[in-house]
């Protein structure tokens, strides 16, 4: 078993059994890229399984703006008329399917909201801004029938990363915003830090490391100058920012990254706020029934219904 650091007493049980056997699971093989999707969409099926039995959703499968889509809401119905995109985590790689409706069916089900988990391109195969065009295809689909305050955008790890990107497209070319936007483990920097440095020894993973988002397949010929690449280091797109919640854990190698992306959302003059669970991990949620999961979702949900309308 991996010796990891202690947790606090306040850390739920849930919380401290799921982190030991997240830490001493099988790492991914560093192989090509079919045998790593295969290896995370089981992953993801396993948790999507768990969430199924407990947020009770109707999925259907669509297309937006010629964009493939899920679309996951409350059985019985919505309770409000926001409607959510949700951006899939994964490395810009994978996480389709299974892996995108895991961070989708539970924050419909608790929210009231219909979400729409976006099946945007991927690398190798595609490069950037690719994803983005995808995600603005959807965006704009639904501005016909839904004005922009009354969307979302949400998305975690690399999906945290592409919402901050897809906001600082929308700026750039003056366009309407979504009305409020939600990054988890995951946002328009890079993931470097204390956090990243200092991971392994919190994890007992010593050889965890972050990944550097631009030496990524998906970023290849960009550069990190570029604010529509990494907003973060642009103040004046910064100020621009619609109403984000931004959301991560002491034990999150991008948590560095989340926190340094609050203080200057603040700083530009933005509406900012933050939520750190402590000896939380990256995606702790995916766990989607741990108690600080379902705090999260929680947090999300007043967060949306507070700033869309």
């Amino acid at each position: 078993m991996i010796e990891h650091a202690a947790f606090a007493s306040w850390v739920s049980p849930e919380a401290q059994a799921t982190f030991r056997i997240e830490a001493d699971a099988p790492r991914p093989p560093n192989s090509d890229i079919a045998t790593l999707r295969e290896h995370y969409d089981a992953y993801n099926r396993c948790h999507l399984a768990t969430a199924l039995d407990h947020y009770l959703v109707e999925i259907t499968r669509s297309s937006l703006g010629g964009v493939a889509v899920d679309i996951v809401q409350p059985e019985g119905g919505t309770t409000n008329e926001n409607i959510l995109l949700c951006l899939h985590g994964g490395a810009f790689m994978w996480g389709r399917g299974a892996g995108a409706l895991l961070e989708a069916v539970p924050v419909a089900a608790t929210s009231g909201s219909k979400v729409i988990a976006v099946e945007y391109a991927l690398a190798p195969e595609a490069v950037f801004p690719t994803a983005v065009d995808d995600v603005l295809a959807v965006y704009n689909a639904l501005q016909k029938t839904t004005p922009a305050s009354r969307i979302g955008i949400y998305g975690c790890s690399a999906g945290g990363v592409l919402t901050a990107q897809t906001v600082a497209r929308l700026i750039a070319e003056k366009q309407p915003l979504p009305g409020a936007i939600a990054m988890f483990c995951g946002t328009g920097l890079e993931m470097v830090g204390d956090s990243a440095a200092t991971v392994g020894a919190l994890t007992g993973q010593v050889d965890a490391a972050a990944p550097d988002l631009a030496a990524l397949p998906y970023f290849s010929g960009t550069s990190t100058n570029d604010p529509l690449v990494i907003p973060g280091h642009d103040a004046d797109a910064l100020s621009a920012f619609p109403p984000s919640l931004l959301v991560t854990g002491t034990r999150d190698f991008a948590a560095s990254s989340v926190m340094t992306m609050h203080r200057r959302l603040r700083a530009a003059g933005a509406e900012a706020d933050l939520v750190c669970f402590d000896g939380m991990w990256h995606a702790f949620h995916m766990a989607t029934t741990l108690p600080e999961a379902r705090e999260a979702f929680a947090a999300v949900t007043h967060f949306f219904n507070r700033h869309l309308d």
